[in-house]
């Protein structure tokens, strides 16, 4: 079970097998400690004390309206280095930009193959100079601080994704290359650094999986290790965990790459999710494949992971502070930390509907505040503002 004291150091647990003389008994009793002991427990773990909550202030977006408005498939979201709104919707296949006060300002780029061109847009991100860099499937394109087109680098493979712009015009970025092998498909992600060239300059971290797809369908079970969350500060500090069920680790590393920093958590077990929850992600993927398809229904097999990941994601706010979003809880939980490693405390999504309803949320954070967006496909979209308030 997840610590409750959010300041307690993390604990090694041994499950002890006993001391049994015969053969039999000595098999028996470890089957024993297997089946009721070491974690078999996959309830979720009670709240850590929530000293600050996340509140919704004011949100963008419509269901039937001005198409300014009408959002559709929002997937990356950040503030200007005014503090206007910035999003990308994959459907529209451009960023949209709005006031803090929610007042659409502008659009950049539009579908297409051409220079500033999209086809399916993935991440958006400001550099200090103010200007955007948005990732498409195999283009980063870059604008400046009027938005007009710099320079566009097209890749022979899939694009860098998950961009985070450096100070010096690098970015930090996650490649997944397929390597194709008999009877089956292998994929690299690698979380790197980039300077200019199509090559990484610095490789972080890669992981190496299999997508499988048999006679029933895609096992999302066969994949639960295959994703890296990462956030990088704009020195090139980054910081990153692999996903796991049962894991819990955040790993740090300077520029060049030289690690200084490893969190482990050892109180964290597998959490089942429910069948609410199961019901609600199939909901989620069939909407998602109904809408790549263009609105015809089809009928996909696929065998969802019946267990949550202990991290679901990370950012880093205005003052230097890593934000890890833990899975294993209902709702939305944060574990703050400073460079350091030392937890500061835990903050909660305050939300009065049904804690499934935020499974599909993605949060992030800067030094002009919090944003959220709901990634449901069930729905109309929004772009969600929210404060940081603590909870005495």
């Amino acid at each position: 079970m997840a610590p409750t004291n959010a300041r307690s150091a993390a604990a090694k647990l041994w499950c002890s097998r006993g001391s049994v003389t015969g053969i039999k008994y000595g098999i028996l009793f470890t089957i024993f400690m297997i089946l009721i002991g070491c974690g078999a427990d996959e309830s979720p773990p009670e709240l850590p004390d929530i000293e600050y909550r996340l509140v919704i202030t004011d949100s963008i977006g419509v269901e039937t309206g001005d198409p300014e408005y009408m959002l559709i498939w929002p997937v990356s979201l950040t503030h200007s280095p005014e503090g206007n709104i910035v999003f990308l919707d994959r459907m529209k296949h451009a960023a949209f930009m709005y006031t803090p006060d929610g007042e659409f300002i502008r659009t950049v780029g539009r579908e297409g193959e051409g220079p500033g061109e999209f086809h399916m847009p993935s991440s958006l991100e400001f550099n200090s100079d103010g200007n955007l860099l948005i990732g498409d499937m195999y283009e980063i394109a870059l604008f400046d601080s009027d938005y007009d087109l710099m320079s566009q680098m097209t890749w022979p493979h899939t694009a860098p994704y998950f961009i985070n712009a450096l100070n010096d015009g690098g970015f930090i970025g996650i490649q997944r290359i397929p390597r194709p092998e008999e009877n089956r498909i292998l994929w690299v992600s690698t979380l790197a650094r980039w300077d200019g060239d199509y090559d990484p300059s610095v490789e972080y971290f890669s992981i190496e999986f299999e997508w499988r797809i048999d006679s029933d369908g895609i096992d999302h079970s066969s994949f639960r290790e295959s994703s890296i969350y990462n956030c990088a500060t704009s020195d090139g500090r980054v910081f990153y965990s692999q996903s796991s069920i049962d894991k819990f680790e955040i790993h740090g590393c300077e520029p060049d790459g030289t690690p200084f920093l490893h969190i482990v958590d050892e109180n964290f077990h597998r959490v089942r999710k429910s069948e609410e929850e199961l019901q609600a992600e199939m909901d989620a993927f069939n909407s998602l494949i109904n809408r790549m398809s263009g609105g015809s229904p089809r009928q996909v097999n696929v065998k969802l992971d019946p267990y949550k990941h202990t991290v679901l994601g990370m950012f880093i706010d205005g003052e230097e502070r890593i934000w890890v979003r833990l899975g294993c809880y209902p709702g939305i939980v944060f574990r703050v930390y400073d460079f350091s490693g030392e937890i500061l405390f835990h903050a909660m999504v305050e939300y009065d509907g049904n804690p499934v309803d935020l499974n599909t949320w993605e949060i992030t954070g800067d030094e002009h505040g919090f944003l959220a967006y709901n990634a449901s496909y069930d729905q109309y979209q929004r772009i969600y503002m929210l404060e940081l308030t603590g909870t005495e």
